[in-house]
């Protein structure tokens, strides 16, 4: 080997420590913006539901049982694991339990999108099979995107919260940015095993949450355009093509395996992804602005404007350049898709169910500091600290999702042995996870029966969740019976609606 080579692999080397290096220090910037909710912050609604209707019963029941949408079976999969392992240790943490799962593939996340955007950014292959060499400026400005990439991953409030969720939204960012990352490699260098494990990486996502869906009809929209298209390379680009569909075929049937044994309930509870009663969450109305705005990283528009604007400038830049086009295209395509199918077919949404294209708008805020930074350095320095300020301000004014255990705790504080209490929800008893040994009495579907249900319990205590949605009038009636709110603990879910209120008969305080 020649001076020069091996000069040029020992540089090659000492870089690529350098970057795993730097890869560590982002996944441990994610766990420590990460690690105080993971155990500090109570439960909430829908954690405690799923995990009672779903995950308490033992994976049989999970992988066998979707009587409605709660049902994130891969990851209730891994919950009830995790918690089964704290239980055997003899660990009493059952927020910690129940989230970390979705901690470890929230930090998985931040090492994928790394991935996925370094991949983005090399270019295509060479017919050799070999990955293509990086010239110098060019390797230089993907290494620059893609630790970009990876430290908005681990501070974005998006990302953050979803991290340390009991729910399957995590491993769905996570599972988005594998599958693009592996069809990405797969079309640079044609491995087979690569387009298999994009298949098994698709279905493992779905299978965690079902609008994971979404990805791999995004990829394959984008590879019919390619074949689609005319062009010199037609001829191998079809292949490519053909190759990335039959992945994608592949998936199918991957996921169908894993959802046999719940089909029939799929079935069965079909019209319940029908906006049939008028009060669903619309796909344009108040869900459809909070999928917007956590394209910019966070649910709050001042936190959120920065992101979105940067992404704006990436997405165009982006799509000028033949390189990151393909990505981009494969990991936001799903998105414009899912609103059109959920609006043509009168359904409902959630802003999370689009959680799966955070991996394509970071890549494009990720594109658009760097745009800047290459035109000023002190620019795009200034917009990567920006985005880093508003993410952490946001984290540090923001609530917690629903205090159920705070409220919990103020009962208990001062509970006394002849005191009764009500609990006003909505249709899951999820109270019983911190006050079960109180033996509360609940009015659920937000108190409908709770003037049969005063009159019965009679109660010292009551405990209302949500209760900007009970409505006045029942507040009222709880006056009227001698109860004062003594505690309003506000709460961000529902896009502000999370509060928890406590009642108490007679107090004054």
């Amino acid at each position: 080997m020649c001076y020069d080579e091996s000069m040029r692999r020992s540089g090659q080397r000492l870089h690529s420590d350098r970057e795993k290096w730097g890869l560590l220090v982002l996944v441990a910037i994610g766990f420590a913006l990460r690690l105080h909710r993971l155990g500090a912050e109570s439960l909430w609604y829908d954690e405690i539901a799923a995990w009672r209707d779903y995950g308490s019963k033992g994976p049989a029941w999970i992988v066998t049982h979707y009587f409605d949408p709660a049902n994130h079976i891969g990851h209730t999969l891994a919950s009830w694991a995790s918690f089964t392992l704290f239980d055997r240790l003899g660990i009493t943490a059952p927020e910690i339990a129940l989230r970390l799962p979705a901690l470890l593939f929230s930090l998985g996340s931040i090492v994928a999108v790394w991935g996925m955007v370094g991949c983005a950014l090399r270019g295509p292959g060479n017919d050799t099979g070999n990955p293509p060499a990086e010239p110098g400026a060019n390797g230089r400005r993907s290494r620059r995107v893609a630790i970009i990439a990876g430290l908005l991953m681990a501070v974005l409030p998006v990302s953050v919260l979803e991290g340390v969720e009991a729910r399957g939204y995590s491993m769905m960012i996570c599972f988005a940015a594998l599958a693009t990352w592996t069809l990405l490699s797969a079309i640079e260098r044609g491995r087979w095993w690569q387009w298999v494990l994009s298949a098994v990486l698709c279905a493992l996502g779905i299978w965690s949450h079902l609008m994971m869906m979404w990805v791999p009809i995004g990829h394959a929209a984008w590879l019919v355009w390619v074949m689609a298209r005319g062009g010199a390379h037609q001829t191998g680009e079809r292949g490519v093509a053909l190759r990335g569909l039959g992945a994608i075929a592949l998936a199918a049937i991957f996921t169908l395996a894993l959802y046999a044994p719940v089909i029939d309930d799929l079935l069965r509870i079909r019209s319940q992804f029908r906006a049939a009663e008028g009060d669903e969450p619309a796909v344009f109305g108040i869900e459809g602005l909070h999928a917007l705005l956590q394209l910019g990283g966070s649910w709050y528009a001042w936190a959120a404007a920065p992101g979105i604007a940067l992404g704006v400038v990436g997405f165009v830049i982006g799509m000028r350049r033949a390189t990151p086009q393909a990505a981009m295209a494969l990991s936001l395509l799903g998105l414009p898709i899912m609103v059109i199918v959920l609006a043509i077919g009168c359904s409902w949404m959630y802003a999370r169910f689009a959680l799966f294209a955070l991996p394509g708008a970071i890549l494009a805020i990720a594109l658009g500091i760097e745009s800047l930074w290459r035109w000023k350095r002190p620019i795009g320095a200034a917009m990567l600290l920006i985005m880093i300020a508003v993410s952490v301000a946001d984290l540090l004014v923001r609530p917690p999702r629903q205090p159920l255990r705070e409220a919990a705790h103020i009962v208990l504080r001062d509970w006394s042995d002849d005191d009764r209490l009500l609990v006003i929800g909505l249709r899951h008893e999820v109270m019983q996870a911190y006050i079960a040994d109180l033996a509360p009495a609940y009015s659920l579907e937000l108190g409908a029966d709770l003037e049969m249900k005063l009159t019965e319990a009679r109660p010292t205590w009551v405990i209302i969740l949500y209760p900007q949605r009970v409505g006045d009038a029942k507040l009222q009636r709880l006056a009227d019976d001698g109860l004062v709110e003594v505690a309003r603990l506000p709460g961000w879910v529902d896009w502000g609606h999370g509060d928890v209120s406590v009642w108490r008969i007679g107090s004054s305080s």
